[in-house]
């Protein structure tokens, strides 16, 4: 009966040591789209230091703060098609993965108590050899 005891509190610290950081995976994290943001804001502010030494001509520094102006907007249109479809993706893949960690043992110990032996006497090595 110890063993059991002893199986059940391994398997639950296994599955915890799983489950644990599915749950709280996004509390803590930036998205990347709030550092690349942080990116191009810097791009801008190094552009309009290298205008105001003259080390790029106006007209370049004009495009380069188009195409960058650009990447804003295209970071700002992704991020808004993808914090719909990722909220759902993220909770769709934290519940297939609960479900598989706590299906490995449950379906093991299932197995086992059909198929396996639980209730045969240990043998200990000196009679194993013996036969």
């Amino acid at each position: 009966m110890l063993f059991w005891v002893i199986a059940a509190i391994l398997t639950l610290g296994a599955s915890l040591a799983v489950l644990l950081p599915l749950a709280g995976a996004s509390k803590g994290a930036s998205s990347s789209g709030d550092h690349d943001l942080e990116v191009y804001r810097d791009q801008l502010a190094e552009l309009d230091r290298d205008a105001a030494r003259g080390l790029i001509r106006p007209a370049e520094a004009a495009e380069a703060r188009a195409e960058i102006a650009r990447r804003i907007l295209r970071l700002g249109n992704a991020d808004i098609t993808g914090k719909t479809s990722g909220r759902a993706a993220s909770v769709t893949a934290r519940l297939v993965a609960t479900v598989a960690v706590l299906a490995v043992p449950l379906v093991s110990w299932g197995f086992y108590s059909q198929i396996g032996s639980p209730d045969l006497p240990s043998q200990p090595l000196s009679e194993r050899l013996a036969k």
